[in-house]
């Protein structure tokens, strides 16, 4: 008995391979948006990111500072990468009545213009012990 071997000599015509290459590009264009909102958004949560080390860093060292005058706040402003701007306060219940008795208040603010040039701020606000 002989086997016999089918083989199919049909294949896919250009006309089919054009629309489904047409098809596919048509798709994957329609993810290149989606890249785009991406990278701002990477872009946005990266300054974000720095933002938050630089008060965290600020507020670190402010929490390590022995004693601050009394009656008057500690004031500190500085530029980081000519980026970020932050603005650092330490009261206690002699400049600010509402900081409890025996701490400081140590607040934050960290401001920045992102890439699309819209102003953004941080703002983080702390108790230490006198």
């Amino acid at each position: 008995m002989k086997l016999r071997i089918l083989k199919s000599k049909d294949g896919f015509t250009l006309i089919e391979v054009m629309v489904s290459v047409i098809i596919l590009s048509i798709g994957v264009l329609g993810l290149a948006p989606l890249m785009a909102i991406s990278i701002t958004g990477n872009a946005f949560s990266n300054e974000a990111t720095r933002a938050n080390v630089i008060a965290q860093d600020k507020i670190e060292e402010l929490k390590n500072v022995g004693t601050f005058a009394g009656g008057m706040p500690f004031v500190d402003t500085a530029g980081v990468n000519n980026q970020f701007f932050y603005m650092a306060r330490v009261d206690d219940q002699a400049s600010d009545g509402t900081v409890p008795a025996g701490v400081y208040k140590i607040f934050i603010r960290v401001n920045w213009t992102d890439q699309a040039g819209v102003a953004r701020r941080l703002e983080f606000s702390t108790y230490r012990t006198k």
